[in-house]
């Protein structure tokens, strides 16, 4: 099963979460669902099952991979070390996701902002490959 480490903003110590863990602080556990954007469907928390991570039926297991860009100011581009495998990345800048096609731009491996970064600015890059 998918494990997650978040940092808290309190004591700065590191927690790990499990995925079911994360799906049900995100969904609405009195009524056992998490909807979807759009109200285009509705889930039910108690149908989680673990897929063993092979992304959806496939019999390939997805790698996970982190890359953290900080104290780099003045760059606009970002080469993260693989490929990610769409849809699966997720961009935060200073703790805000961004948005794909909005706030940045992917090509192949390298992340390109319409802006550059200052020396205070963190980039962190979630993704699957």
């Amino acid at each position: 099963m998918a494990v997650f480490s978040l940092r808290s903003q309190r004591t700065g110590q590191y927690k790990n979460f499990s995925l079911l863990e994360i799906l049900k602080l995100l969904g609405d556990p009195i009524n056992d669902e998490i909807w979807l954007e759009d109200g285009e469907d509705v889930f039910n928390l108690s149908s989680f099952r673990d897929d063993g991570g092979s992304g959806g039926g496939s019999n390939t297991p997805l790698n996970w991979n982190t890359d953290t860009f900080s104290q780099v100011p003045g760059q606009k581009a970002f080469r993260l070390q693989y490929v990610p495998a769409p849809p699966v990345l997720m961009v935060m800048l200073n703790g805000v996701e961004l948005r794909r096609n909005a706030d940045y731009q992917i090509d192949g491996n390298s992340v390109q902002l319409p802006f550059a970064l200052n020396s205070q600015d963190s980039l962190l890059c979630i993704y699957t490959y």
